[in-house]
């Protein structure tokens, strides 16, 4: 066979091959996906691509170590992060990382901190947790997937974007009034003190 035809079946084969660009190099869905499967457009799947390219630039800035221990997926915008770090601090700087990264339009929080809670403080947390979220839900004045948590040793750490003050102060208040909280810690920005404002407001 001529060895042109050969070189040219042999790229439709990669083409057909390969998934819509971001998707499998970068995890914005859990498993492989192709055109036809993914709900988004070519144009948003791109976008989403470099919304994570962008955040991780700016994490490798801060240290390259967390391009190991963090992972961040975009999806329409959406930014979700994973990983493990040593320190609370930590966690809200990822936080306000991703919260400044052009096209990020809400940011969920997941990142474990490392600790050495008993499995009893660990059940008492995972109940603070729990109840925190709930009135966050029930509260109409709370945009509540604007905002990510988590409890340790009974400290209630806050981590997310008010619309305004007004809405920062009742996300306080209602983390103050949670069973068995100890410490409240927010680190709540408002649209106002963040570099890029391009957020949903409503």
């Amino acid at each position: 066979m001529n060895k042109y035809i050969k070189i040219f079946i042999f790229f439709v084969f990669l083409s057909g091959c390969v998934p819509v660009i971001g998707v499998s190099t970068v995890g914005v869905v859990r498993t492989t996906v192709e055109v036809a499967d993914d709900p988004r457009s070519l144009g948003r799947i791109v976008d989403d691509n470099v919304i994570e390219k962008k955040f991780l630039f700016k994490m490798a800035q801060v240290d390259e170590k967390y391009l190991i221990k963090i992972s961040a997926n975009s999806l329409d915008g959406r930014f979700i992060l994973k990983g493990n770090v040593d320190t609370v601090e930590e966690k809200i700087k990822m936080t306000k990382l991703a919260w400044e990264t052009d096209g990020v339009r809400s940011v969920e929080n997941i990142i474990k901190v490392d600790d050495q809670s008993s499995w009893k403080d660990k059940a008492t947390d995972l109940l603070i947790s729990s109840q925190f979220k709930v009135a966050i839900i029930a509260n109409k004045a709370i945009k509540s997937n604007n905002f990510s948590f988590t409890t340790i040793n009974k400290n209630l750490y806050i981590f997310g974007i008010a619309r305004d003050e007004e809405e920062r102060k009742s996300v306080i208040n209602e983390a103050k009034k949670v069973q068995y909280v100890k410490e409240v810690t927010p680190s709540i920005f408002l649209i106002k003190d963040l570099s890029n404002n391009q957020r949903i407001t409503n």
